[in-house]
């Protein structure tokens, strides 16, 4: 992008703000990884920049153990307050212990999703083998998947695309009608 997406502007709000009062409405405690660009606490991940292994288990060190964390990348402008409800409390009637991971395009949406406490748990120990996916930490945890069909009527279909480029922003804004 040129400059960090955390910062990137949408409607005069910083991607990680809108992330960060998202989050602040559907978990009691949140947390920011990276270095403060929001009204969050914050902690950075070890080492800087390792990627969204490194970041979880950062935020997750600031967590009550035992709990499941609602994960939000901040390049997801798409990203809606009901979708985020739908991930955190699923199933409604129960929620599940597993992780829960939205399928998109065939995709897992890793980066917006809920990890259970034995994720939490055994992310150390994963980033210690050399993984440093969570693809590889999910291989060994219980997953529930959502396809569109759970999903849908809670997000458009650009839910979890992300802001990578400046074409993928002028992508997203020609979506909106204001390029």
């Amino acid at each position: 992008m040129g400059s960090p997406k955390a910062l990137l502007e949408v409607d005069g709000v910083a991607s990680a703000q809108r992330a960060a009062d998202l989050l602040k409405r559907c978990c009691s405690h949140v947390i920011e990884v990276g270095p403060g660009y929001t009204d969050l606490e914050s902690v950075l991940e070890s080492p800087v920049g390792a990627g969204p292994l490194a970041a979880f288990i950062a935020g997750s060190s600031r967590l009550d153990s035992g709990t499941p964390i609602l994960l939000l990348a901040c390049d997801m402008p798409e990203v809606s307050e009901e979708l985020l409800h739908l991930l955190a409390n699923y199933p409604t009637e129960q929620p599940t212990e597993k992780c829960v991971i939205p399928i998109a395009d065939g995709q897992l949406q890793t980066l917006c999703a809920r990890y259970s406490s034995k994720a939490r748990s055994l992310a150390p120990t994963v980033w210690e083998s050399g993984a440093r996916s969570l693809r590889l930490l999910l291989e060994q945890c219980d997953v529930e998947m959502l396809d569109e069909s759970k999903w849908g009527s809670h997000a458009t279909s650009f839910a979890f695309n992300d802001l990578d480029t400046p074409e993928d922003l002028q992508a997203y804004l020609e979506r909106r009608g204001r390029a």
